[in-house]
């Protein structure tokens, strides 16, 4: 196992990385959950998007109640980063599921029409009906199920100092120890939990109506988990979704978000948002002599200190030889290296020329695939993006995966 460490990059080149790749997961009353990046825009066409994953919410296991169809502002989603696990709620029961969509828990929990979640690692869920809002073990969603109780709170949302009504979702952020919600009326609030208001670090404002037309029914919010401590978020009024600055200002644009306001590819209208520090793709893959093109991939998500984050390599030609490779920056338009697309901007880095994220001389699998494991350390800063891309000298070809982006998160 190796560890993305800077060799002879400083950290001051590191931050230096302005683009952030990561995703947002949507739940809709169709009882599916969409993955969203993008779209794609520019002159070439990065990130590819805007459904980066997709799955419907299967019936909960070991003998639960029905999980049936809502309306919002019931519902929501929220994943910990951590385990991978997405949870899902119709308001009336909550739903643990993998990331590839297999229901594995449920719970009730102890307040009906559950309008938000949100994960606060390790082993808590905060949720809220709009009126309280408290936090649950997450050890409760469970095969077999049952009740989940408080285990901090219930507190009262403070609708009056803060918001106008009740609250369609919240967000937590360990960094501040604090929680950030939205309302019917178009309110953004940041608040310190506890059983007295209390306004949290970035103040509460409504919402503009530019540059995203955003009704005033704000059903989803949640904090960009890449730069902690700025109050940047994503809010949605279940049609739209707009990355915003404290007051309401529009974020300025990333590489996975790279428009100020951006429709929702899912059924609508949505009914939660939560974020994901996921690898992200851009571009295609390709081999020179026409076979089919390998693919990237990764498994869990990239936050400080996961000591398993990988990248795959799936598609290949067994017994070839695959490299693995690292820059700061995508590559745009991409140069031809050998009669295929090579996404990676210069410099681009190998071993001890950069951050050690190599694998020399990996040998393809029988099945096409291998994968690289990659510790992150929990020193490195958050907000730092690595752009990858694989490429594989067959016994015949020579071939590339499309490019592959992701920014370490904070859990």
């Amino acid at each position: 196992m190796r560890t993305l460490l800077a060799a002879s990059v400083g950290l001051a080149v590191l931050l230096a990385s302005a683009s952030q790749a990561q995703t947002l997961y949507l739940f809709d009353p169709a009882l599916a959950v969409t993955e969203h990046s993008g779209p794609a825009v520019g002159p070439c066409g990065y990130p590819n998007g805007p459904v980066n994953s997709f799955f419907p919410v299967g019936p909960p296991p070991c003998l639960a109640p029905v999980f049936g169809p809502f309306l919002p502002p019931a519902g929501d989603v929220a994943i910990d980063p951590t385990t991978d696990l997405v949870y899902v709620t119709n308001g009336a029961m909550i739903l643990a599921c993998t990331a590839a969509g297999a229901t594995i828990g449920w719970a009730i929990p102890p307040v009906p029409g559950v309008t938000g979640l949100a994960v606060m690692a390790p082993g808590f869920l905060w949720l809220t009906d709009g009126f309280v809002y408290g936090a649950v073990p997450l050890a409760a969603i469970a095969c077999p199920g049952g009740p989940a109780p408080f285990a901090i709170g219930p507190f009262p949302v403070p609708i009056g100092p803060i918001f106008a009504g009740p609250i369609g979702d919240l967000d937590w952020e360990g960094a501040t120890g604090s929680l950030i919600g939205c309302d019917g009326f178009g309110i953004v609030g940041s608040f310190l939990p506890g059983p007295l208001p209390a306004i949290g670090p970035y103040g509460f404002f409504p919402m503009p109506p530019v540059p995203c037309p955003l009704g005033p029914g704000l059903v989803g919010i949640a904090f960009d988990k890449a730069l902690p401590g700025s109050g940047t978020f994503f809010v949605t009024d279940g049609v739209f979704i707009q990355r915003a600055l404290p007051g309401g200002l529009p974020a300025p644009p990333t590489f996975y978000f790279p428009g100020l306001c951006i429709p929702i590819a899912a059924a609508l209208p949505i009914a939660g948002l939560a974020y994901a520090g996921r690898q992200i793709t851009y571009g295609a893959g390709a081999d020179n002599t026409a076979l089919p093109a390998p693919v990237i991939g990764s498994i869990g998500q990239s936050y400080l200190g996961n000591p398993a984050f990988t990248v795959t390599l799936a598609g290949s030609i067994p017994g070839s030889n695959a490299l693995l490779r690292t820059a700061f920056a995508p590559a745009c338009p991409a140069p031809l290296v050998r009669g295929v697309p090579f996404y990676l901007a210069v410099p681009r880095f190998l071993g001890a020329s950069g951050p050690r994220f190599l694998t020399t001389n990996a040998l393809v699998g029988a099945g096409g695939g291998a994968a690289y494991v990659a510790a992150i350390p929990p020193t490195l800063a958050p907000g730092v993006t690595f752009y990858l891309q694989w490429m594989i000298l067959t016994p015949v070809s020579f071939q590339v995966t499309a490019g592959a982006a992701f920014t370490t998160i904070l859990p």
